[in-house]
């Protein structure tokens, strides 16, 4: 309720009323006061996996709206059910402006033509798809457009205990199969149980897929190719190293997953990206241990791009200003902030050489970025990952062979996976 006192104007308000008063002057007499500029709202709407990583985040964000004064963006952070809950806004017309987008999922938004295609914008501001790291961008490409900048991105290493392997008499970290075989022998010798730890899933499997030569879809995405000759060498190898004994999975082990397993001294070699970082450096400060590359396989190096983008809802109404977000984020600037915390990298080539000088202990997850392959696999590539896990599963369980579980990866592929030069066999619903 409302009294007497707040109906009349005290001194305060007054004052606080003569700045308004001489800005409706000003503009009687064809001067625009200079604090009078609109500014346009843009909603951003991304997630952060850690209080250190949302601080810097905040603190990009102040630059990024210094650098824009014309822009106000409003940024919500969503961690819970991200995916469901930006998919949900979307379909029923209240999403953001511009949100963040991981590339398992990007093909399904950019095949239901949810996503603004930005290649004018790229071409007016001088931004390049050579900017970035071919294995990273392409994953926001369709239909010869680009929809997304890929924001900072993950890659596969190997992970190893220093300490373990000296002991076992190993020199150097493996560089290859024939290494990695022999180094998981002289560990088994050494202390008697395997220590190469695996994870039977394709996320871990791929690299050694690829590295083999083996593909999941041809180059021009019109076949399914995940069960050739090459594919067979590549999971015969991967699995063959459990079968043989001298690699376990972390759920034979008793640990969380892979990290949580060289943590606890349950194994001395993982391949696990870095994110792994700052998790050893809580779970065990005292461990001693290093990262390379992934062994390279019998046709060429290989690792994973795990990424997340920057993309456009194709239905703003502020897409100017959500542009200039994202330019300013993705720029040179915004990447080289975002990315001093070590957590993840960045997906410009040309700050590689910085980044790795910062942090020479992770430079090996980055010295795979001119040949890293990305996290995707095209329009129902989150359905088809959900599919292949349990026959990654059941071939560690013995209750297939290599042979049987790649031809039900291929089979899955052709159900989930719409091809390029066919009709979709699937409607894409993750």
């Amino acid at each position: 309720m409302r009294d007497v006192a707040s109906l009349s104007i005290s001194n305060r308000a007054r004052v606080l009323a003569v700045p308004g008063l001489l800005a409706a002057i000003a503009v009687a007499r064809g001067a625009a006061p200079a604090f009078a500029q609109d500014k346009t709202t843009v909603n951003l709407r991304s997630s952060t996996s850690s209080g250190a990583e949302t601080d810097l985040y905040n603190q990009i964000l102040d630059d990024a709206r210094a650098a824009l004064p014309n822009v106000d963006i409003k940024n919500e952070i969503v961690t819970a059910d991200y995916l469901t809950k930006l998919q949900t806004d979307i379909a029923a017309g209240t999403g953001p402006d511009i949100f963040f987008l991981d590339s398992l999922p990007a093909p399904n938004f950019m095949y239901n033509e949810a996503l603004l295609a930005i290649d004018d914008y790229m071409a007016k501001d001088g931004v390049k798809v050579e900017d970035f790291y071919p294995g990273l961008i392409s994953a926001f490409q369709y239909g010869g457009k680009t929809y997304g900048l890929p924001k900072d991105w993950s890659a596969l290493g190997t992970v190893y205990n220093t300490t373990a392997l000296t002991d076992a008499g190993i020199t150097s970290p493996p560089a290859n199969w024939d290494e990695l075989t022999a180094a998981g022998k002289a560990l088994l010798e050494k202390k008697g149980t395997p220590q190469i730890m695996l994870s039977p899933s394709l996320d871990r499997y791929l690299p050694f897929h690829y590295a083999a030569g083996g593909s999941v879809l041809s180059e021009d995405g019109s076949e399914v190719t995940v069960d050739s000759p090459e594919g067979e060498e590549a999971l015969s190898f991967y699995y063959g190293m459990y079968k043989d004994g001298i690699a376990t999975t972390f759920a034979d082990a008793g640990a969380q997953w892979p990290g949580d397993g060289l943590a606890k001294g349950l194994a001395d070699i993982v391949f696990e990206g870095n994110w792994v970082v700052p998790f050893l450096q809580t779970s065990a400060p005292d461990l001693k241990y290093a990262v390379a590359e992934m062994p390279e396989g019998p046709k060429a190096k290989s690792t994973l791009a795990f990424t997340v983008c920057y993309a456009i809802n194709a239905s703003t109404k502020v897409a100017d200003a959500a542009w200039s977000v994202e330019n300013y984020l993705v720029g040179t600037e915004g990447m080289t902030k975002w990315s001093s915390l070590g957590l993840a990298m960045p997906t410009r080539p040309a700050l590689a050489d910085a980044w790795s000088q910062q942090f020479p202990d992770r430079a090996a997850f980055l010295a795979g970025g001119s040949y890293a392959k990305g996290w995707g696999f095209g329009v129902g590539g989150q359905a088809f990952i959900d599919d292949t896990t349990a026959e990654m599963q059941a071939l560690f369980a013995g209750q297939q062979d290599v042979k049987t579980t790649l031809q039900k990866i291929a089979a899955a592929a052709k159900n989930r996976l719409t091809l390029t030069s066919a009709t979709p066999v699937a409607t894409p619903s993750s």
